[in-house]
């Protein structure tokens, strides 16, 4: 008899700890939701129900539904045209337990193939800095409404890594160059919210990119592998932490 109840009670702990989520994890109620681009969308992964960062991350913390409205391509303007509209719907009456935000990315990306955004250093010419000012108004508006509507909830933003670093390919330079401004006006709109934070990816990638990505693959893909997906879900679990 004894075996068999200190059996159950260390079952009882192994299933405790499955279902804790990962080291730290809050128990969160509600909702996971998703919004932004092919990244958030899980482009990349090997199965985005399962290996994308989205789906990595819902299942870490504890097991969330997870409502995930990112889709390739999209822009800041079309996160607030197109996807902010749908989130109540989604969520029919549960609560938010946390947003992340992956989008900005295809707002400059025109500016990556650009010749005078290829130069070094960037010249005038190059429209970055006006690029960048509109993802920072768009972002902040994003931002403002998603806190008018859920005020406590954790909002974590994807710095974004360098897909290309390491790999050699002719957007590598140009990346480097435009990406950490990027990221330094994404870091910027968080840090104006004391319930959002910056989930910071780009080390895990540098100089990765060829293991990462798919960039070199046969069949070019600039997005995540599975594994990169993880280093991503890694890397919104940390801020995670610094908004609980």
């Amino acid at each position: 008899m004894r075996l068999l109840i200190v059996s159950a009670l260390a079952l009882a702990v192994a299933v405790g700890a499955c279902r804790s989520g990962s080291p730290g994890a809050k128990k969160y109620d509600g909702v996971y939701v998703s919004l932004g681009d092919s990244v958030g969308a899980g482009n990349g992964s090997s199965d985005k129900a399962s290996t994308s960062f989205a789906a990595l991350l819902a299942k870490d913390e504890g097991g969330l539904p997870l409502v995930n409205l990112a889709v390739a391509n999209y822009t800041t303007t079309d996160v607030i045209e197109k996807e902010l509209p749908r989130i109540d719907a989604e969520l029919s009456g549960r609560n938010v337990a946390f947003i992340t935000i992956s989008v900005g990315g295809n707002d400059l990306a025109a500016l990556i193939p650009n010749f005078t955004c290829q130069q070094d250093p960037l010249p005038a010419t190059c429209p970055l800095d006006e690029a960048l000012a509109g993802v920072e108004q768009r972002l902040q508006a994003i931002m403002d409404e998603l806190r008018a509507r859920y005020p406590d909830a954790p909002i974590v933003l994807l710095e974004y890594p360098n897909f290309f670093s390491g790999t050699g390919h002719a957007f590598e330079a140009p990346a480097a160059r435009v990406l950490p401004r990027l990221d330094e006006v994404i870091a910027r709109v968080a840090a104006r919210d004391r319930h959002a934070a910056a989930a910071d990816a780009a080390p895990a990638f540098e100089g990765k990119g060829a293991t990462l990505t798919h960039v070199l693959d046969p069949r070019f893909d600039p997005h995540p592998t599975d594994a990169g997906h993880r280093l991503i879900a890694d890397a919104f679990e940390q801020a995670l932490k610094r908004v609980k």
